[in-house]
């Protein structure tokens, strides 16, 4: 592949007060085939980003109206630009200065002062991963089953509290073979827009979610926002579900469905299967550790009748 074929496709925003440095890194960039916007500030910054859709955005979190990590908040929970990778420039020397930009939102790092080839490749790499990103999650718009297990080891790294709610619709593949992977898309798309309004709705509005794979999420958040979220979440989805059957099956309460061994089975209102695993004190050796035990929640979440949410709580689960 050609070094310069992503960027010469690439637009870039420069948020920089330092004219000086906000020129030097435009120049470098569009010698390199970048379009380049430039942003002395924060306001100016949000007023360019209702104008353009860049691919990249390259922050100095030193701006003189708005706090740099407040301005990639801002930034990456906006509909049209949150999933927009942001480079943030670091020139601060503190301790957590990167963890408080990774909680921020940043997607990367580059170090002052500015290498151009350093700067050209972080930025091929980040819009390279975006753009992936994006295809493999062009259902539901969610980040998919890398960037979630990224998410999970980030957060086991640094050794704080969280809490992982593992979802998964039971039965979801007759109803595929029933009606079809279109109306099943319509159904998990239906999900993916539960889980956010859920995670809105109880004020939970730091919380990461990912779509794993197929018809299985993943919701990220403190861990005294987890149950209200789940529970939410469910009424949400046992109210709505039906929606999506016939008319028909509607009014039968249920949709039927010939195995492979001749029987036909009947499958009622598909309902959800939900783990929280608190991450607490003590902290799992791996993300795949963690996600076993969410796995493990789950399967004896289907074990009831109707939508469930088991909590793992060491000494006995509990079910809705």
């Amino acid at each position: 592949m050609d070094a310069h074929r992503t960027s010469e496709k690439c637009n870039v925003l420069v948020i920089e007060d330092s004219a000086t440095l906000r020129q030097m890194v435009t120049m470098a960039l569009e010698e390199r085939g970048y379009k380049v916007w430039g942003a002395p500030d924060g306001v100016s910054a949000l007023h360019s980003l209702a104008e353009h859709q860049p691919d990249a955005i390259i922050l100095d979190l030193n701006l003189p109206d708005i706090d740099g990590f407040e301005l990639c908040k801002r930034m990456k929970n906006a509909p049209g630009s949150h999933d927009i990778p942001v480079l943030v420039m670091t020139g601060l020397d503190q301790p957590g200065f990167e963890i408080m930009a990774i909680e921020a939102g940043a997607d990367d790092f580059i170090a002052k002062p500015v290498d151009p080839l350093v700067l050209d490749a972080r930025i091929e790499m980040v819009v390279r991963r975006m753009r992936r990103e994006r295809f493999a999650n062009a259902l539901t718009g969610l980040p998919s089953n890398a960037l979630t297990e990224e998410r999970l080891a980030f957060m086991l790294a640094r050794k704080r509290s969280f809490a992982a709610i593992f979802i998964d619709i039971d039965n979801f593949r007759p109803f595929n073979r029933c009606y079809g992977y279109a109306r099943g898309d319509l159904l998990l798309r239906h999900l993916s827009e539960l889980i956010l309004e859920s995670v809105h709705f109880t004020g939970c509005d730091d919380a990461f979610v990912g779509h794993m794979s197929a018809d299985d999420f993943l919701v990220i958040c403190d861990p005294d926002n987890a149950e209200p979220v789940a529970r939410q979440i469910i009424e949400a989805w046992d109210l709505s579900v039906m929606d999506f059957y016939e008319d028909e099956d509607r009014e039968r309460g249920h949709f039927a469905l010939t195995d492979r061994s001749g029987d036909c089975r009947h499958y009622g209102p598909l309902t959800l299967s939900i783990g929280i695993v608190p991450v607490l004190e003590s902290f799992p050796d791996s993300v795949i550790t963690l996600t076993d035990a969410g796995s493990e929640l789950q399967a004896f979440a289907r074990t009831s009748e109707g939508s469930s949410v088991i909590i793992e709580r060491r000494a006995e689960p509990r079910t809705r």
